[in-house]
């Protein structure tokens, strides 16, 4: 098909956007209208961006969400196979192994990413040892 109106009069690719630039320099008008707004540059926030209570809510649900999964499909494959409570304890056991496995993962995880700097306080055993030269 022809860049062509109705009529058959031929038209100016840039003439069926009317009144905006190419799309080719978006990420200049983004940067251009965010510069207006206030909004500066768009920053990402590093991967260390959770706090500790964060941390640990994100632990402690992934550890309980594990058991209650296994849980209702242990509850469910007791309705169904008529095995009661013989499913639900081998599957709530098996949850809470998964969310151990889980936990002990997302920690060693966090750990691997945890940015250590020389102002932080990593607890008197860390002072102690830098006191005598070790």
């Amino acid at each position: 098909m022809s860049n062509s109106d109705k009529n058959g009069a031929k038209k100016d690719a840039s003439d069926s956007l009317v009144g905006s630039a190419p799309t080719g320099d978006l990420d200049a008008r983004i940067r251009a209208a965010r510069q207006r707004g206030g909004y500066g540059e768009f920053e990402t926030k590093p991967k260390e961006h959770l706090s500790g209570h964060a941390k640990a809510a994100r632990l402690g649900t992934e550890f309980i969400a594990a058991i209650i999964v296994g849980g209702f499909i242990g509850y469910f494959a007791d309705m169904g196979l008529g095995t009661s409570p013989w499913l639900l304890l081998v599957m709530v056991l098996v949850g809470f192994v998964a969310g151990v496995l889980n936990v002990v993962r997302s920690a060693a995880r966090m750990n691997a990413e945890a940015i250590i700097t020389p102002d932080m306080n990593l607890g008197s055993d860390a002072d102690n040892k830098n006191a005598k030269g070790h």
